[in-house]
């Protein structure tokens, strides 16, 4: 007998529920998740649901969303989230998957009432059409598999180590400024600006293509790789000597400090 799929509820369509629910409808098509939105951000929704009207169903409220579904995933903003999830009642046997960056599972707890599951996730908007990493804490068979369908399911014991792989995601503006940054020099030198763009997005799209298949030790090989008196040697001199990779590593210690704020370290 074919098994059911399991209905997919998402409690906020913002810009990161849009993008998953847009990978789901196109990268995994093979398994067709049933989808049910929220009313929040009523243009998203509709968007999505003209987009697979087969797929999904815009509920007339949050409690609906819950009513409906098997899994809830929990994606509205973390100020709002004691508040909105203290006005939903949830089943005994449902299943919830947090999304708020700094919100502890015990608070949620709290909030929610006894499920039959509670997991803390980070996937990201390019999960809509490729297959990045997304963090999973608790370790969860079930919720690994149906976004695994997306993703690249890391899963983590800890919800601090989980903390410290989220602090990494706010690193995306500010690689998208190194981009536009270098993109802007080389038409400053007479480059036509959208081949400039093109060029700079390719060249570290392929970098990164090929840095996703390096474990730590070969991360370190490649840092290490310039030929003296080339030009990545120069630049990694430069940029060194200014201290401009050790500020990336320093900005990371006020990001995990706010997402960990109610998050205990684990002792070692």
């Amino acid at each position: 007998m074919e098994r059911k799929l399991p209905t997919l509820g998402f409690i906020g369509t913002g810009t990161l529920t849009s993008a998953l629910v847009t990978g789901f409808c196109t990268r995994a098509s093979e398994t067709p998740y049933p989808i049910v939105l929220s009313p929040r951000s009523r243009d998203n929704a509709a968007r999505l649901k003209a987009a697979w009207p087969d797929r999904i169903t815009v509920a007339e409220s949050m409690q609906e969303v819950v009513d409906r579904s098997d899994w809830v995933m929990l994606a509205v903003l973390p100020k709002a989230g004691e508040e909105v999830c203290a006005s939903l009642r949830f089943r005994p046997e449902q299943k919830v998957v947090n999304f708020m960056s700094d919100k502890a599972l015990p608070q949620i707890r709290e909030w929610i009432g006894p499920t039959a599951a509670l997991v803390h996730m980070v996937p990201l908007t390019f999960n809509a059409f490729c297959d990045g990493p997304i963090v999973l804490s608790p370790p969860n068979a079930e919720a690994a598999e149906i976004f695994g369908r997306i993703g690249q399911v890391v899963q983590l014991e800890e919800r601090y180590h989980a903390a410290v792989l989220a602090a990494i995601t706010g690193c995306v503006a500010p690689f998208f400024t190194l981009l536009d940054a270098l993109s802007q020099w080389s038409a400053a030198q007479g480059v036509p600006p959208d081949l400039a763009a093109r060029y700079v997005s390719g060249f570290f799209g392929a970098v990164c293509q090929e840095a996703a298949h390096l474990d730590g030790a070969g991360l370190s090989r490649m840092a290490g790789t310039a030929t003296p008196g080339g030009i990545n040697f120069l630049v990694k001199d430069l940029l060194t000597q200014q201290g401009g990779f050790q500020m990336w590593a320093d900005a990371m210690e006020p990001a995990l400090e706010r997402l960990t704020a109610n998050i205990p370290r684990p002792e070692k």
